[in-house]
């Protein structure tokens, strides 16, 4: 027995010596503050308080520095000696939104709502690019958008902060002809496209139905007067035939332009009246 317990003994001293040398290196490790002793007037060197806590007691000749948690809705963020805690901010600024909540080692954190970003101390709108260019990097909470000219064969037709510059229709991909060639401001336009006959510009392409040359030649010849400022319910009534209805009119104001409206309308009368002859349509619509 004994010699079990003298085989032992060397290896208890070298556990004990290596937590030992462990402690006395996390104690370097921590960081120091000088604090004079009021009982004995000594100036100690005291070990800080880690991040979430403070001083509860300040070291002596004898003990250790006492460190105490951080109450609720209060932080520290570093080492330090202090005996109070920070309080947390309460609420964000103007258009920002909380990011992180408070927690005992770091503060709430706020950032710029959707469609701002942070310039000195706040919050501003993204840049809106104009029509003929698009978004190249759309901004964040801590940067604005930068906008770029639509390239060659891509276009954008509305003020945007996100959009990108999108690639022209390829129409004779969809078998159909090309009208009008795209610019960067607009897109192209297919032939026989019936997808959008009430759009009017509102996804980039125009007004159109399926209606012969010659009546679309009439439409077009009629358009191109100065009739935009004529009401289209007076129009209306110089029409023959069935007339367009009130809920159609009503849409087509809201989604064309007042340049696009007459054609439109003549269209829709067009279709109203499909069965009338072509020949008798072309002349009703003398006005």
């Amino acid at each position: 027995m004994s010699a079990r317990i003298y085989k032992s003994r060397p290896m208890k001293l070298i556990v004990l010596f290596t937590v030992s040398l462990s402690w006395a290196f996390q104690q370097q490790d921590r960081p120091k503050y000088q604090h004079w002793d009021p009982v004995t007037s000594d100036l100690l060197l005291c070990d800080q308080c880690p991040p979430g806590t403070a001083v509860k007691h300040h070291c002596t000749a004898h003990t250790e520095t006492v460190c105490q948690p951080c109450p609720e809705r209060h932080f520290t963020m570093n080492w330090h000696w202090g005996d109070k805690c920070q309080h947390c901010t309460s609420v964000c600024k103007e258009r920002q939104l909380v990011k992180q909540e408070c927690n005992s080692t770091h503060d709430q954190l706020c950032e710029c709502a959707p469609g701002f970003h942070l310039v000195v101390e706040f919050c501003i709108a993204h840049t809106t690019c104009p029509p003929g260019f698009g978004a190249a990097v759309v901004g964040n909470p801590v940067s604005d958008t930068v906008c770029e000219h639509c390239p060659a064969g891509h276009f954008s037709a509305g003020h945007s902060s996100t959009e990108p510059c999108r690639p022209h229709r390829n129409c004779s991909s969809h078998g159909l002809k090309t009208l009008r060639w795209g610019s960067s401001t607009m897109d192209s336009v297919c032939s026989q496209d019936r997808t959008a006959a009430m759009d009017c510009y509102h996804h980039h392409t125009l007004c159109h139905t399926d209606v012969t040359l010659c009546e679309e030649a009439a439409f077009q010849s009629l358009a191109s007067l100065r009739l935009s400022s004529v009401p289209l319910e007076r129009i209306l009534e110089h029409l023959p035939g069935r007339r367009v209805d009130h809920k159609s009119l009503e849409r087509l104001k809201k989604a064309c332009s007042p340049q696009q409206q007459v054609l439109q309308l003549l269209r829709l009368w067009r279709e109203q009246n499909k069965d009338q002859s072509k020949l008798n349509v072309i002349q009703g619509v003398n006005l």
